[in-house]
């Protein structure tokens, strides 16, 4: 359970600061189906910058890669590739 926290804890954090941060969330737990957050690993898409989700099944699941590796921003109403 603490592991979810930190997790959901870092994930608003990366949202509430509305760029990407070093951090693979793909495979995860979450508990807030429909969020999204921008991420950028080095073991991701090259390196640069990605998109992800919490989906139905409380796990993160890779969305789009974005053409740099700080060109993602996450807003209130969800991410996307600058």
């Amino acid at each position: 359970m603490k592991f979810i926290s930190l997790t959901s804890m870092i994930v608003s954090v990366a949202v509430m600061a509305g760029v990407a941060t070093a951090y693979n969330p793909i495979g995860q737990s979450c508990d807030t189906p429909g969020g999204y957050g921008c991420s950028q690993d080095a073991s991701v898409n090259g390196g640069n910058a990605f998109i992800y989700e919490c989906a139905s099944t409380d796990t993160f699941v890779y969305v789009a890669g974005c053409g740099c590796p700080t060109c993602c921003e996450a807003t209130t109403s969800g991410a996307f590739c600058t």
